[in-house]
């Protein structure tokens, strides 16, 4: 029997400017990465803002909870994309998403109290959670197989360069204005990519009703919270065996793994976690995990190592860092058109070796070491990112079909969001194992010496810093080894549909890379 021919698309229905998509994702895309790192230099002004009438200020840990609330409602809210995806659709939630955003900045700045304030970043949180995994959809799916690369790399910029700026921005807002900037900043950007999002965002043709999975929701949203939760704690100084660690983590763990069994069995699980079986894909997201570790071990370790052992101030600090911006902006081009027209597996594992090459030479640092040396290591580093970040990214894009790419899109920045906590928390446990191990390391960077114990001191602690390298070394090795596994061939996998009176999943395996 001959296979009866698809009808033809409608002769009116145009296709969408990937390019004018990408504009107004990267607008959006760059407001909530910048976000999320301009705050953290302003919770000792938050501090003095919201001192109790007798002048006594709320405890640090307190404050922090506008930096810890956003980062557990971004974790709550992503396992709920591809379900709003398909309910709402990617065009209208976009928009909402960068709207109560930028309602719930403003709200921010106004906060009558610190209590309101932590409320009201929680709310940035959920919105904040969706505006990457829907933005990267909404591109993906207007690029086209053929140009999904070159679309991904304009996706990259914002999130090169918000980290950077974040704290350098911050503290100028700071210094020459007051903490309420730092939201207030957020409404032009907002705007912007509401109001454009309108006119240049394509319509939704494939929305409708589309049942939750309330049990998954249940066990994978608090979850994946509590887990980050616990591991963040560890990674604040607490130690593994308290209980502000080891309670959450293991009740966040079983959560999420009860979440993993149902959704194996589940007809409709929240997430469909049967994609992993597509080889391409699966071994994409493993690289991009040990990436993403690596990756936020090693910014956290660069400026702490610029300011506490070179003594540069932060906005000098975020400088020195700038050249892995530069250098990213450079490759991210070049290696997203690459892989555009070769498979994944011919380039992605150049980015890696420079990655691999100049986090390996950190851990050589000094407290004299060369900062023309050390810029250009950042540089061959940020050569690195941008072969590798944007490009592993559209090689597990290209692994799915289209009608998976919001499911691929959510787990993807499930396992970078779950891992890169994880990379920080280790790192910042050894880093403070490693100082203590010192005899002067950890008084050196606290300021308490001078004259020859200091230098001596620095010395130890750039020893300490050094050593703790070695954690995004390891981490980058593992991710170099994933990037020799990617497909060596452009062929993409499938996923066979769903029989329409099978009313059941996975009646067939999918084909593999």
């Amino acid at each position: 029997m001959s296979a009866q021919p698809r009808p033809a698309p409608a002769p009116d229905k145009a296709m969408p400017n990937p390019y004018r998509v990408a504009a107004v994702v990267m607008i959006g895309s760059f407001m909530s990465v910048l976000d999320g790192t301009i705050i953290n230099v302003a919770i000792p002004a938050l501090q003095r803002h919201f001192a109790a009438p007798d002048g006594a200020l709320p405890a640090y840990s307190t404050v922090s909870w506008t930096v810890t609330g956003y980062a557990l409602a971004v974790a709550a809210i992503i396992p709920l994309t591809d379900w709003g995806l398909k309910r709402i659709g990617a065009r209208w939630m976009y928009i909402g998403s960068i709207t109560l955003f930028t309602i719930a900045s403003v709200l921010c700045a106004l906060s009558p109290s610190l209590a309101f304030l932590i409320i009201m970043r929680v709310v940035q949180g959920l919105c904040g959670g969706c505006i990457m995994p829907v933005g990267t959809t909404l591109v993906a799916r207007a690029a086209g197989p053929n140009s999904l690369g070159r679309m991904m790399s304009l996706m990259g910029i914002p999130m090169l360069i918000a980290p950077v700026m974040g704290p350098i921005l911050g503290g100028w807002l700071v210094e020459v204005a007051s903490w309420h900037w730092v939201f207030l900043i957020n409404l032009p950007f907002g705007a912007a990519a509401a109001g454009l999002g309108l006119f240049l965002l394509p319509r939704d043709d494939d929305r409708g009703t589309v049942r939750l999975d309330v049990p998954g929701v249940v066990l994978m949203s608090p979850g994946l919270a509590l887990t980050l939760w616990g591991v963040s704690n560890a990674g604040g100084g607490a130690a593994i065996t308290a209980p502000v660690v080891w309670v959450p983590l293991v009740l966040g763990l079983v959560m999420v793994a009860a979440f993993v069994r149902r959704s194996l069995h589940a007809e409709r699980p929240l997430l469909d976690l049967t994609i992993l079986r597509l080889r391409g894909y699966r071994n994409a997201i493993a690289l991009a995990i040990f990436f993403q570790a690596g990756f936020t071990a090693d910014l956290l370790l660069l400026p702490a190592y610029f300011q506490q052992v070179r003594g540069l101030g932060a906005m000098a600090a975020g400088f020195f860092i700038a050249p892995t911006g530069l250098g990213a902006l450079i490759t991210m081009p070049i290696a997203s058109n690459l892989v555009d027209r070769l498979p994944a597996g011919r380039v992605v594992p150049f980015g890696m070796a420079a990655m691999f090459v100049s986090v390996l030479a950190l851990t050589q640092v000094g407290a004299d070491t060369s900062l023309w040396w050390l810029g250009v290591v950042l540089t061959v580093q940020g050569l690195g990112i941008g072969g590798t970040m944007m490009p592993v990214s559209t090689a597990a894009l290209q692994a799915v079909d289209r009608e998976e790419v919001g499911n691929a899109t959510t787990l993807f920045n499930i396992g970078q969001q779950v891992f890169g906590a994880v990379g920080i928390a280790i790192v910042s446990v050894l880093l403070a194992l490693f100082l203590a191990g010192t005899d002067a390391g950890a008084a050196a960077v606290a300021g308490e010496l001078s004259g020859s114990e200091l230098a001596n001191g620095l010395a130890q602690a750039a020893g300490a810093f050094g050593r703790a390298f070695w954690m995004p070394t390891v981490s980058m090795g593992l991710a170099l080894f994933m990037a020799f596994r990617l497909p060596m061939r452009r062929e993409r996998a499938t996923i066979p549909a769903a029989s329409e009176d099978a009313g059941v999943r996975g009646a067939a395996d999918r084909p593999r890379q």
